[in-house]
């Protein structure tokens, strides 16, 4: 069956290369071209001990060990997985493993590693044709930062009870944070910077730093998983996070954010501040694997810019960061890994996936139709996230004239019924993408190449016979 399913997968996959002679990585620089996975340093995997200072894996608060270089070790499993955007977190000096307790903006965590180390981290995820996005907090850093014992930023500083609390509406506090994020974008060739802690920072502030990233290279893309009106490169909320979430948490539930998402939005189920997607599933008495694969397998195919946090495909758990944040286990069941590696795979060298038009067909209550179009390619994508069965038949209108869909992963060819539609069953909790082409005839070719195959087969074996036939006899011979 495994067999099957890669020769049928191998094929349409070599049809996409032909059809649309597209690399997500030659792609042109949009943002909608790309896919976020999301991770922290410390929490990915440990390379090495030499910067394994008081690391304690049974304090969930304490640093693990993960380092710059355990992220290059690992670097062919997130490419493997399809994503083109490696996004890792907070990098500079910190009290804490998460690296939002800033200390100093001018060294590096020396937990995760040196500067060549980090440099060669982003050498070698170009390498991989990917790009790698850190996090800038703009607020809340450590009550020891620099600045803080600094006379001339007194007049910066909100608070220091617990946290570093800035006044963002300062006009000397906005210089030092954008010519900060400026000098580190400029000596490091990153590709991205993730804002956050921006509550308070007005919007105006917040686009002259995004104006000046983008003025040091292209692409330099700027996102945040904070609500904004600033010009951010994604559209990020919090209720549709909360709605793809608890449309597939279970089966049967509401799914009408389906119908609502655009191509600038940016899709997630959780994230690393939040419930992971697995506790919320958890509670609903269902197989997470399950829940995850329906969930994944259609935000890679929506409009909009995927996004996923790190051991999303282990089905990671966790309600508070301490729970979420585990160290990544790479022992686990492939099944949900092979499935996430698939159907981003489609998504990459799919324009039509990726940033072409969508028809939602049907929406209802978990069940979602809807075709992805562009000049080159259509697909249908069946999302039938129910507890049953579910069959639906499209007419010619929809798909077009002498037409064949065929299933790329569950489903076999479909070609018309008597009255001319597509009649499309899909089981349960199944995400289906099918691939339109033109309708084939009996291949000739093929069929002549498989006859001589087996004419040759057939002559290969009275060959062999023949030859034992004379062997008896020339034994027999010799016996006499």
């Amino acid at each position: 069956m495994k067999f099957k399913k890669w020769l049928v997968c191998s094929v349409l996959f070599s049809s996409l290369w032909m059809t649309t002679a597209f690399s997500a990585q030659a792609a042109d620089s949009s943002i909608q071209n790309e896919s976020i996975y999301d991770l922290y340093v410390d929490r990915y995997f440990n390379s090495t001990v030499a910067n394994d200072y008081n690391v304690n894996t049974k304090d969930h608060l304490a640093f693990a060990g993960g380092d710059f270089k355990g992220i290059m070790d690992k670097m062919d499993h997130i490419r493997d997985l399809g994503f083109s955007i490696l996004s890792i977190g907070p990098v500079f000096s910190t009290e804490s493993y998460d690296g939002k307790a800033i200390l100093d903006f001018n060294e590096i965590e020396k937990h995760f590693g040196t500067a060549d180390e980090l440099e060669a981290l982003i050498e070698k995820t170009h390498n991989q044709k990917m790009k790698l996005m850190i996090e800038f907090p703009l607020n809340n850093y450590s009550a020891q930062h620099t600045w803080a014992s600094e006379e001339d930023k007194q007049d910066w500083i909100i608070s220091k009870d617990g946290v570093l609390q800035l006044d963002l509406e300062n006009p000397e506090v906005q210089t030092e944070l954008i010519d900060t994020i400026v000098a580190f974008a400029t000596k490091y060739k990153i590709d991205g910077v993730k804002l956050s802690e921006i509550e308070g920072a007005p919007t105006e502030f917040i686009n002259e730093m995004i104006t000046a990233l983008k003025e040091v290279r292209n692409p330099m893309y700027v996102i945040a998983l904070e609500e904004s009106d600033a010009n951010f490169d994604v559209n990020y909320s919090e209720q549709r996070m909360v709605a793809l979430r608890d449309a597939f948490k279970n089966t049967d539930y509401p799914s009408d954010v389906i119908s609502s998402v655009e191509s600038n939005d940016l899709l997630l189920i959780d994230n690393l501040v939040s419930e992971r997607f697995t506790y919320h599933s958890a509670l609903e008495n269902m197989f997470p694997p399950t829940r995850i694969r329906a969930a994944i397998g259609t935000l890679l195919t929506l409009p909009g810019v995927p996004y996923m946090t790190y051991g999303t495909e282990i089905a990671m758990n966790g309600q508070v960061p301490e729970e979420s944040h585990q160290i990544m286990n790479f022992r686990v069941d492939e099944e949900l890994i092979e499935y996430i590696q698939d159907v981003n795979s489609i998504r990459n060298k799919s324009d039509a996936l990726r940033s072409g038009d969508i028809e939602v067909l049907k929406n209802e209550n978990g069940y979602a139709v809807y075709k992805r179009e562009s000049e080159e390619e259509t697909f249908i994508i069946v999302v039938n996230n129910t507890s049953a069965t579910q069959r639906i038949d499209l007419s010619s209108e929809v798909v077009g004239e002498d037409k064949e869909v065929r299933g790329i992963f569950e489903s076999d060819l479909i070609r018309t019924t008597d009255d001319g539609s597509y009649r499309i069953v899909i089981d349960r909790e199944i995400v289906e993408v099918f691939q339109v082409t033109d309708r084939k005839g009996l291949n000739t070719a093929y069929i002549i190449a498989m006859g001589i195959s087996y004419l040759l087969f057939i002559l290969f074996l009275v060959i062999v016979w023949k030859k034992g036939k004379q062997r008896r006899r020339d034994d027999e011979n010799k016996a006499k």
